[in-house]
């Protein structure tokens, strides 16, 4: 049996006088990681990438870092294969300053630019904890949605979006400051929508909870026409989905018959569960 290793990717950010950088610099060549792998921000920030991981925890590599350099300002950044689940942590003074996991319950792209090559602001949402604004803020100081409020949406408030697939209907923060934004996710080819509450300007969100077509245009109404215009428009796509979804609860159960066990009892049969 083969086994494909995961890309692991991580960042540490060192924040001091330049000369006890370059220090530092020398010091972690080849024991943190290679020489052609530490860049200078700026005078005063050194950055040093690791690849395919480092062998022992993020958290702990950075404990070790700031235990042994208490006298710089230290940002770790760690992500898998991609950027949708970052780990963020600082340590300052020897400690621990924060220590967040932007876990990814969804994200799509607002396409606002068709000149540019990231031609849009991407919409992430995750499930918003106390460290949430402080790592964002200081890691992904360009990600912010308040910019969208420019663009035409199909209700005062509102934007829109969609990836052929999921449809993102979003209503901004009131202001900056505050979590009161809305979001309703729609996926109108297989009849699924989730209500996301209490957004922030960083994507973080109180909660996500599933919610019925029916219920989701009650609770906006100012959304309604444009929903149904997105409920009838893959009507036949929803037919087709649920006759899929029957031959294979019919397979599933012959299967399971024919072995005398409820061994498939463990899959779900719906395919289209978030």
């Amino acid at each position: 049996m083969f086994s494909v290793a995961t890309p692991v990717i991580t960042v540490f950010t060192l924040t001091g006088p330049q000369d006890r950088l370059r220090q530092i610099a020398r010091e972690r060549a080849y024991r943190t990681c290679a020489p052609e792998q530490m860049t200078w921000e700026d005078e005063t920030t050194l950055v040093m990438t690791l690849e395919s991981g480092i062998g022992t925890s993020f958290l702990g590599h950075g404990l070790g870092l700031s235990d042994e350099y208490p006298d710089v300002s230290i940002r770790g950044m760690e992500y898998f294969d991609c950027f949708d689940d970052p780990g963020f942590a600082k340590w300052q003074g020897g400690e621990l300053v924060y220590e967040a996991d932007l876990i990814t319950v969804f994200g799509i792209l607002f396409p606002t630019d068709a000149t540019k090559d990231w031609p849009g602001c991407s919409a992430s949402f995750w499930h918003r904890s106390p460290p949430l604004t402080a790592a964002i803020a200081e890691n992904c100081p360009d990600f912010d949605l308040m910019p969208l409020r420019k663009l035409v949406g199909p209700a005062p408030g509102w934007v829109q979006t969609s990836d052929g697939f999921a449809t993102l209907f979003l209503r901004l923060p009131s202001t900056p400051d505050t979590q009161d934004g809305l979001g309703v996710i729609f996926y109108p080819g297989i009849g699924r929508s989730t209500l996301v509450t209490g957004i922030d300007r960083f994507g973080g969100a109180a909660r996500f909870r599933r919610q019925a077509y029916g219920q989701i245009s009650a609770q906006c109404p100012e959304l309604r026409a444009v929903l149904r215009d997105c409920w009838k428009a893959d009507e036949k796509k929803r037919r087709k989905a649920r006759q899929e979804q029957k031959v294979l609860r019919m397979r599933l159960k012959k299967a399971e018959q024919e072995r005398g066990d409820n061994v498939f009892s463990f899959f779900d049969t719906d395919s289209w569960v978030m």
